[in-house]
């Protein structure tokens, strides 16, 4: 039986994936944890075949940046990363870390077991694009690359000067790019957008390490 450890920081998703390996006859669940930072130690300690994985777990390492550490040092570990984040840069991301197979957990098409299935018999799957978000007047795809880089900064609160710091450009151009997305989406000031992207689950911003993730997905 193949062995499976979870890692998932909210209670229903993570019960409900449990009940989905237990009632599949295929699967024995290894280990049940809410921190990516455990998933490593859990492959080194013991004989894993697959591991589920959220994206925005608790502790230092996000799943993605875990899976590509468990990758390089077990590199028959089959991984799929889960997550219902639409945060555009987790598909090129979790290929990158060279994960076998992306599941969004509210809007996958694929039941999560037809996943594990095909992702242990070989396949690799990836849905074809990040799905799109409304946020205001826009969609999340007519933001440029760019833009999307600058808003992360502003979600995070930072200030126009650090934002520029930060990206190694000039403060008039980041209030260029902002002024830009304000215009393309309709909101009255950066504040509004912040919380609306963060609301809609278009971009998680990089927390302070003692924040509480638990409802962050």
């Amino acid at each position: 039986m193949n062995r499976v450890p979870l890692v998932e920081d909210q209670r229903m998703p993570r019960e409900n994936m449990e009940r989905i390996l237990a009632d599949s006859g295929k699967y024995e669940l290894a280990a049940s944890v809410n921190g990516a930072d455990v998933a490593f130690v859990i492959c080194r300690q013991q004989p894993i075949d697959l591991v589920l994985m959220d994206v925005c777990t608790i502790g230092s390492k996000d799943g993605i940046e875990a899976a590509a550490e468990i990758k390089a040092a077990f590199p028959n570990i089959r991984i799929i990363i889960v997550t219902s984040m639409v945060e555009v840069s987790y598909l090129q991301r979790a290929r990158e870390a060279g994960v076998d197979s992306f599941w969004y957990k509210d809007i996958s098409p694929e039941a999560l077991i037809d996943v594990i299935d095909r992702t242990m018999a070989g396949e690799h799957l990836f849905p074809g694009q990040t799905p799109k978000v409304k946020l205001g007047l826009a969609e999340s795809t007519d933001l440029t690359a760019k833009e999307i880089e600058v808003l992360r900064l502003v979600c995070e609160g930072l200030e126009y000067s650090e934002i520029a710091e930060a990206l190694g450009i000039a403060e008039s151009t980041v209030k260029y790019h902002v002024s830009n997305i304000l215009s393309k989406t309709g909101y009255a000031n950066k504040t509004r957008l912040a919380i609306a992207v963060t609301a809609k689950k278009f971009i998680i911003p990089n927390l302070p390490e003692d924040f509480d993730s638990g409802t962050a997905e």
